[in-house]
């Protein structure tokens, strides 16, 4: 099953500040929705354990994550695959930064496909499942780069 995911935030932060956070494998963290870890294990790759809860189902997945087309302070590409027990997950998507008055925008977009049981529980949840997380996510790492600044 299919997924597409996309929205625009803004950070009260200059771009530079944001492009530093979203390179910290424990800030990027944040933003990654139900990530539980993410442990370096190359150049711009890591190892991302994600708990998937959508309905009644849940499942964790053991995933890769890499970060590609790194375009300084403007954002990047990303690619992540993940198996679990209850199926299995693989997407691609960027992170766009842009000066957007006093701050900076943000744009997360990702694209990707769910296997096995969890793509049974049907589309229109896992999407707004999706976006809530994602909103929830960034919410998250907004709140650990304002602190980690201002510290």
């Amino acid at each position: 099953m299919a997924i597409r995911l996309e929205k625009e935030y803004h950070l009260d932060l200059e771009q530079r500040e944001v492009w530093g956070a979203i390179q910290d494998p424990e800030i990027l963290s944040e933003i990654l929705p139900n990530c539980k870890s993410l442990e370096p294990k190359g150049d711009n790759q890591f190892t991302a354990n994600i708990d998937v809860k959508i309905g009644p189902i849940s499942s964790k997945f053991q995933s890769t994550l890499e970060m590609f087309d790194l375009k300084e302070p403007d954002g990047y590409k990303f690619r992540v695959q993940g198996n679990g027990k209850k199926g299995s997950m693989n997407g691609q998507g960027e992170i766009k930064l842009f000066p957007n008055g006093s701050g900076t925008g943000f744009t997360f977009i990702a694209e990707g496909n769910i296997t096995g049981i969890l793509a049974r529980v049907g589309q229109r949840l896992i999407e707004a499942t999706g976006k809530k997380l994602m909103d929830q996510g960034f919410e998250n790492f907004k709140n650990k780069v304002m602190g980690s600044v201002a510290a």
